[in-house]
Formats: structure tokens, C-alpha cells, sequence
């Protein structure tokens, strides 16, 4: 008779949330929480593209910034 005036229904188990507004990391975590596998490789392979093309554009820029240091060694015998 107890079961049928019990108020504490089952919950589905809820998802963590950050507690920080827009924290990117929770942000990515709770939009990839649904999406399938492939599509999550696709994005991370396309994220890591993205980096190594602008790691060559800063590597490229900083090539010709050829700095001379005002400091001589000298060496002493």
C-alpha cells in the first residue's frame, strides 16, 4: 500500500554542469555527450589541423625576425 503513495519517483540520472557560465571545456564536453563518435574525431582531427597550420604561420612570422643579442661571448684563456 506504501508504493502506491510514494512521491520519490525514479530520476533520470543528470548530467554534470559547470558551474562557470561560458567554460569552454564544459561547454564541449556536455555538446559532445550526444554527438556520435566519428563526428568527435572528424572535430578533433579538424582541431588539430587548425593548430598545426597556425603553429607554421607563427613559425613562418617569426623566421624573419632574426634577433641579434647585444651580448658578446668571449671566450678567455
Amino acid at each position: 500500500m506504501d508504493e502506491l503513495f510514494d512521491d520519490r519517483s525514479e530520476e533520470p540520472p543528470r548530467q554534470p554542469v559547470c558551474p562557470v557560465g561560458f567554460c569552454p571545456i564544459g561547454f564541449a564536453l556536455s555538446a559532445t555527450d550526444q554527438v556520435r563518435p566519428e563526428v568527435v574525431e572528424h572535430l578533433v582531427a579538424a582541431g588539430r589541423e587548425m593548430l598545426l597550420a597556425m603553429k607554421a604561420f607563427v613559425d613562418a612570422r617569426t623566421e624573419g625576425l632574426a634577433r641579434t643579442s647585444p651580448i658578446e661571448k668571449i671566450d678567455i684563456s
